[in-house]
């Protein structure tokens, strides 16, 4: 509840608040097209009716599978406008991702792009729907048209009248999917309370109407939606959205619209980091470049600080509404290279031993949160059990905080593969290498590469001889997203077991330089 006992806002308010607020002010750049917060209000508005107009109610699902841009924005944020629960998608998914996702989620409504590099993700879903029988209540698709299809509303609204209040702030507005350690999805379910609470985290970087934010990571990742959209409607500063990485774009896109802040996964920072450094730039005046998802070497904050990045390790998961930690300003340059940032306000990050008793500040143990940005719960019942007890969110990590709140993460107990910032089922990936005749069994596990963070790496028993190449082929001819392929295969005689069956993934790890190397 809000003061004097008000249910309090959620956020659907947002759009038409900052439009209050600030109504001339430009909000979003994209390839070209500047929107301002009253644009974009009208623009919501009138997605919200059109919306309504086909019968979506508060509650219903709204699947959203589109690349960075206006477009991604107006729909989660109409969604959000008539009390309808957003589910981004990013947009690598294929069928056999989206199978799962769309037949646990029954959308009301999809949205996707009718052309994205060499694919058709409308061609994809639409095989999808087709298969689970399943008819939502409208399809949108962009950048083209497909039979049954319908466009985007390009029209601007002002009928508040005719659109119901959003939902409250402690309803679920967001489903987000994310991998574990079993290859099923598990989507984490989110509140307007929780994302708006990670918001104001992102607001310890001091940020004014003032900063410029660049969006590169997906939109549809929590952690690109909150800085690179929720945090632009709060503090009224504007957004600078790029459809893909591209080093020289990004850099002349952060020149000439002077950006200040921005965040993505390291190989990003590599990448900017090494044009500034052969172009001779000294002073790019970034003042925040948060990273996240993968490692971000200390040596690598340390060149950026050189070229005039000031960039820092930052902590967060989709279950924690992206944010956890991250380094304040004025943090020392060793603060920045030795910590992954600082405990945001709100946020209780402790460290326990292994039969969950609470660690001195400063000791190395199993970490553990608990606030109110944590998920409501996940779609998988059992998950939620395992990682949510008595208010405390287990994250699978390994690390300390210090008794002044600096947070140092040391290792990951979840079997998850993060490359670049994608997190990737190990289970997965070795389901569907088994469904090959040839892999009797396949073990998956990450491997250090010094542009992703991380590499797949595959050990296989074989029933006879097989070359990468096809395997990489039956892979993708799966459906299955193209990153998620091994790079490293090894061919091992058999797998090393615990007593009670387990494989030891760190041994063969250990013994991977020994072990007979896949030819292609």
């Amino acid at each position: 509840m809000g003061p004097k006992g008000k249910v309090a806002r959620g956020v659907g308010w947002l759009a038409p608040a900052a439009a209050e607020r600030w109504p001339g002010r430009e909000y979003l750049l994209y390839e070209g097209q500047r929107t301002t917060f009253s644009e974009l209000s009208q623009r919501t508005d009138g997605l919200a009716v059109d919306l309504l107009r086909h019968g979506v109610a508060p509650g219903d699902r709204v699947l959203i599978q589109l690349p960075n841009g206006l477009d991604i924005v107006l729909l989660q944020l109409a969604a959000w406008r008539i009390g309808a629960v957003a589910v981004p998608v990013v947009s690598i998914y294929r069928e056999r991702e989206l199978r799962q996702i769309v037949d646990l989620v029954r959308p009301a409504v999809v949205a996707t792009s009718a052309t994205l590099g060499g694919r058709s993700p409308v061609t994809e879903l639409n095989t999808v729907l087709s298969e689970l029988e399943h008819t939502p209540k409208v399809r949108y698709v962009t950048q083209g048209s497909h039979d049954g299809w319908s466009a985007l509303p390009e029209g601007r609204s002002r009928a508040v009248g005719v659109l119901p209040e959003p939902a409250a702030a402690d309803l679920p507005c967001l489903l987000l999917f994310t991998s574990g350690t079993t290859g099923a999805p598990k989507a984490v379910e989110l509140t307007s309370t929780a994302l708006l609470e990670a918001t104001n985290g992102w607001l310890e970087l001091a940020l004014t109407p003032d900063d410029v934010a660049l969006a590169v990571g997906p939109l549809a990742h929590i952690g690109g939606m909150i800085p690179g959209c929720l945090v632009p409607l709060t503090v009224g500063c504007r957004v600078v959205v790029l459809p893909r990485w591209e080093p020289e774009v990004a850099l002349r896109t952060i020149v000439d619209e002077r950006v200040t802040y921005t965040t993505g996964a390291p190989v990003f920072l590599s990448d900017l980091t090494a044009l500034c450094e052969q172009r001779g730039v000294t002073a790019l005046g970034v003042e925040h470049f948060v990273c996240g998802g993968a490692v971000t070497p200390a040596d690598l904050i340390r060149r950026a600080d050189a070229v005039g990045i000031a960039a820092s390790r930052g902590y967060g998961m989709t279950e924690t509404a992206g944010l956890v930690a991250l380094a304040p300003p004025g943090a020392t340059l060793e603060q920045r290279c030795s910590f992954d940032g600082h405990v945001v306000q709100g946020l209780d990050v402790r460290a326990v031993d292994d039969a969950g008793v609470p660690q001195s500040p400063g000791t190395v143990g199993n970490l553990r949160i608990r606030g109110p940005q944590l998920l409501r719960r996940y779609t998988d019942e059992g998950a939620t059990r395992a990682q949510l007890c008595d208010g405390w969110f287990d994250p699978g990590d390994v690390g300390r905080v210090l008794a002044d709140g600096w947070l140092e993460i040391r290792g990951r107990t979840k079997d998850i593969i993060n490359r670049g910032g994608e997190k990737f089922s190990a289970r997965d990936i070795e389901d569907a290498l088994t469904e090959h005749p040839a892999v009797l069994a396949a073990v998956v596990a990450p491997v250090p590469d010094p542009r992703f963070g991380e590499a797949v790496c595959a050990f296989l028993v074989l029933t006879r001889s097989v070359s990468p190449d096809e395997l990489e082929q039956f892979l993708l001819d799966s459906q299955m997203t193209k990153a998620k392929v091994p790079s490293e295969w090894h061919v091992v005689e058999g797998l090393p077991t615990t007593a009670t069956g387990k494989v030891r993934k760190n041994e063969l790890l250990e013994n991977r330089d020994r072990a007979r190397r896949m030819n292609r």
